[in-house]
């Protein structure tokens, strides 16, 4: 056992986050946490770590152990990042100093060479014994992997957010620790990145604890889940995958049982107004005794709960127009170029009704900017792009601003799709706005929040062609799945930008690959066509 949580309750303010939570992380096990936004999934992470403390209940951990940990949101330092990777290792750090220094010693023709070259070679004995040259391997391996190299020479606070967060993500690699508590690991990662972390992490022999929305990663990395769920943690084995064969299989059992149950509550009920009933007319009081019996076996029934209720998720239909043209997009030699940098050269694709297509390809190549040339949201140098006939465009963009944050998330959403009060707070209620909810300002929303709000516009208006930047950031796997429901209903013509490979696997068919200032279009399954390129 590395650690243990017992009966871990946690409060914030008088709210319970969750309560009387077990969890035991054994040696080698790798396990992924998931669960709803805001179910308490990094919370967990960070009393591991002794960051938040717990109202009640036991954390045990083995003596001396060490833990690695990564949160979503990195600390920044000055230091060059080569030296803040290696810094942990401090008894290689000091050998190293100590074989610099005998190094400079060695250029004054005054030294005593012999007896430094002695010192010298015993040193490097000690560096070699300590793993030093296994660590210059480690590290080389690892930045080549996650293709931080080129920033090896540079300042932290020089770096990108997502660059800081893969730089600590490597660090935490290159030490020796027993357990490894990871926070959404594969955010700010390509496809590539992700697959040669799968595969690292697969070999390794630490132990693992990772949140992740990202579901293909927990696939490939976890042989548990924990789900945190109503403020409880249930353990399953296997991967993600498994794990929803037997969340399943358990909600089908639930809903069979509860049903059974409420008919024979339901039965139970009658016989006691019967008996009451018989009681009254005929003055008896034996039936009187014999309701009252029934009513304290009533009391006694551990009632089971209800399950979660299927039409309480997002999945309504698209309110969609009439069908388009045939050919609904046309790329015909297109180049674009920025500050005089090429993005796309001599590009051409065409797009046809009811296809449902994803463009794809490494981080800043443009795809983003792929979809805004379609939308005629901006021009391209050359070529022609043609939209095609009778077409109503739905788009999500990855980064929503709102023109007017202080309204309310009913006013716009009110305004955007022409509903009354009492119909839009209906509508709302769908996509997990109640009552207070919808008196929010829009300014004030979380990403996740604005991502569903955007949907419930889109999904309220007529639409036939829709483009999506990135739909899945920021929501937890339980919302993707609704949203991958919705979609796969949609009837009209799709265009999606997106890194969430078990969503790209799911739903697409056709790509849009950007490679090399070229877009080619290919279809069949999302891995096998990552893999041929």
């Amino acid at each position: 056992m590395l650690v243990q949580l017992q009966k871990i309750t946690k409060n914030y303010g008088s709210v319970p986050l969750f309560e009387e939570v077990n969890l035991q992380i054994n040696k080698g096990e790798k396990i992924g946490l998931i669960g709803t936004n805001g179910s308490g999934k990094s919370t967990i992470l960070k009393i591991i770590t002794g960051l938040e403390a717990i109202d009640s209940g036991v954390v045990s951990c083995q003596k001396n152990i060490r833990i690695g940990y990564l949160a979503q949101i990195s600390e920044v330092y000055e230091q060059q990042v080569k030296t803040y990777l290696l810094e942990t290792f401090t008894l290689l750090n000091s050998i190293q100093n100590q074989l610099t220094h005998l190094e400079e010693l060695m250029t004054d023709p005054t030294c005593d060479l012999d007896k430094i070259l002695v010192r010298y070679g015993q040193k490097q004995e000690e560096f070699q014994q300590a793993g030093g040259y296994e660590m210059e391997n480690k590290l080389e391996m690892i930045t080549n992997g996650l293709m931080i190299t080129h920033l090896l020479a540079k300042k932290l606070s020089e770096l990108s957010g997502g660059e800081q967060t893969i730089v600590s993500l490597a660090r935490i690699l290159l030490q020796e620790n027993e357990l490894v508590l990871l926070d959404e690991p594969t955010n700010h990662l390509d496809a590539k990145r992700i697959t040669w972390l799968e595969g690292y992490l697969t070999h390794e022999k630490t132990a693992y604890l990772i949140v992740s929305h990202d579901r293909l990663f927990l696939d490939h990395t976890v042989d548990k889940i924990v789900e945190l769920e109503s403020g409880r943690l249930e353990k399953y084995k296997g991967n993600y995958s498994a794990y929803k064969r037997q969340k399943e299989e358990q909600l089908e059992k639930l809903r069979k049982d509860f049903t059974e149950q409420q008919k024979e509550i339901k039965k139970i009920k009658l016989t006691i107004r019967r008996f009451r009933q018989w009681g009254y007319e005929g003055d008896n009081e034996k039936f009187f005794k014999k309701a009252k019996e029934l009513e304290k076996r009533l009391e006694k029934i551990q009632k089971i709960p209800k399950p979660k209720d299927e039409s309480a998720k997002l999945g309504k239909k698209f309110k969609e127009a009439d069908r388009s043209g045939k050919e609904v997009l046309q790329f015909k030699a297109v180049s674009k170029n920025y500050a005089a940098q090429g993005l796309f050269d001599q590009i051409d694709f065409s797009l046809f009704w009811k296809e449902h297509s994803a463009i794809i390809g490494e981080n800043g190549v443009g795809k983003s900017t792929l979809l805004k040339l379609a939308l005629k949201l901006e021009s391209a140098d050359s070529g022609e792009i043609k939209q095609g006939t009778n077409l109503h465009i739905g788009y999500l963009p990855q980064v929503i601003h709102y023109e007017q944050p202080n309204q309310t998330v009913l006013t716009s959403f009110s305004q955007s799709c022409s509903l009354p009060e009492r119909e839009s707070r209906q509508a709302l209620a769908n996509y997990s706005f109640y009552s207070e909810d919808v008196m929010k300002q829009v300014r004030f929303l979380s990403g996740s929040e604005k991502i569903r709000l955007e949907l419930a516009k889109l999904m309220h208006n007529e639409v036939n062609f829709l483009l999506l930047d990135e739909p899945t950031n920021h929501l937890d796997i339980e919302t993707r799945e609704e949203i991958e429901e919705i979609l796969e209903a949609f009837e009209g013509t799709l265009l999606v930008v997106s890194h969430d490979r078990y969503f790209l696997q799911k739903m697409f068919d056709t790509f849009l690959i950007v490679d090399q200032f070229k877009v080619t279009k290919k279809t069949g399954a999302y891995l096998e066509i990552l893999v041929k390129n």
